[in-house]
């Protein structure tokens, strides 16, 4: 099925504003929710109907075409596409911390709650720094303990060159995971 551009709901897309994709890697039902609250994500599961197994390179065209940012947790997407993610100027935030392939050994650091809770803090501090830039931007969204223990959704903004070059190298040098 060809990436038609077009949103499948009724709610009409901000033209100044940073809008997000939700990929299909996370929790749609997370960005459904967000979605129906005001904030400024989309799900690929309302974008494309239900459609599963789009190509990165396609969806990230895609994603370049229609002004979208893109948050994935997706592994293949931040070995193999930096150039796709160049080309198309799109703006990334990477969740650090979710594995969601059941079959494999846990290495879950966060859950599907986390990554909700994640989402509703940072999620409009994220808009206002990639709709005031005037190129794309990069960002890892992740969890530090602060004070008394407590769970802090932070991000970090990073550039491409040190995502691809310095992060990604340093972890497969160490194997630890997210």
């Amino acid at each position: 099925m060809p990436l038609s551009g077009k949103i499948s709901s009724n709610r009409s897309v901000p033209t100044k504003s940073a809008y997000f994709l939700l990929d299909e890697c996370l929790p749609y039902t997370i960005g459904d929710f967000l979605y129906e609250l005001g904030y400024p994500i989309i799900t690929w599961h309302k974008e494309f109907k239900g459609q599963q197994g789009y190509e990165d390179t396609p969806l990230i065209q895609y994603l370049g075409a229609k002004h979208y940012s893109w948050i994935t947790k997706d592994d293949k997407a931040k070995a193999e596409h930096e150039r796709d993610i160049r080309t198309a100027g799109i703006s990334v935030v990477w969740i650090r911390g979710l594995e969601r392939d059941k079959g494999k050994a846990k290495k879950n650091k966060i859950s599907n709650k986390d990554v909700h809770r994640m989402l509703t803090d940072k999620l409009e501090i994220l808009q206002q720094e990639v709709s005031s830039s005037k190129s794309a931007r990069y960002f890892l969204l992740s969890f530090k303990t602060g004070y008394r223990g407590e769970i802090i959704p932070i991000e970090h903004q990073i550039t491409l060159d040190y995502f691809f070059n310095k992060h990604l190298p340093k972890l497969n040098r160490s194997n630890k995971p997210y």
